[in-house]
């Protein structure tokens, strides 16, 4: 274990943060693009969210991904949140399983749905192009949600004493 040097620390955190929530907007965006292409009407505009999906995909989900995952083990490798924390190791294994998932299964299912888009015919698109985006969104959420709360403690500790801390304004 190492001790990272406070403008390593710093950059490595903001790394980490920009490239997290780069990630859940693209996949955010996905979703929207998603809800666009399975609810229009319209052939071209189906064909343009279908195609603008798997571009953005293809082009920003593995280098944000991987810089998301890279950043936040190294943060995990030099400070105190170690895999010690439940929750690091919760947060480590849902980022690792997105990231596989990403790679292996969101950028090839819509660089195929992209590739049977016709703009001048309207297509029924399966739900599951929907259903990447809203689980992804839904994990890096709640990877959000585990990096401020900070729940469960650490793994193996028998007494769990919680004690209150007060409520501290902004000021």
């Amino acid at each position: 274990m190492f001790k990272l040097r406070r403008p390593v620390y710093r950059a490595l955190i903001i790394t980490h943060v920009v490239s997290s929530v780069a990630w859940l907007g693209l996949s955010l965006c996905l979703l929207v693009m998603g809800l666009w292409a399975t609810g229009t009407s319209v052939a071209a505009e189906q064909y343009a969210a279908g195609s603008a999906m798997a571009v953005l995909a293809g082009a920003l989900a593995v280098p944000l991904g991987a810089a998301a995952l890279a950043s936040g083990v190294v943060l995990m490798l030099g400070t105190k949140w170690t895999l010690a924390y439940t929750w690091v190791l919760v947060k480590l294994v849902a980022t690792a399983v997105t990231f596989a998932l990403t790679v292996f299964s969101l950028r090839p299912g819509l660089a195929e749905t992209a590739a049977s888009l016709d703009p001048v015919r309207l297509q029924v698109l399966d739900d599951q192009i929907l259903a990447a985006p809203i689980v992804s969104s839904s994990v890096y959420l709640g990877a959000v949600v585990l990096s401020y709360v900070k729940p469960w403690g650490r793994r193996g500790s028998r007494a769990r004493v919680r004690v209150p801390v007060p409520a501290r304004s902004g000021r």
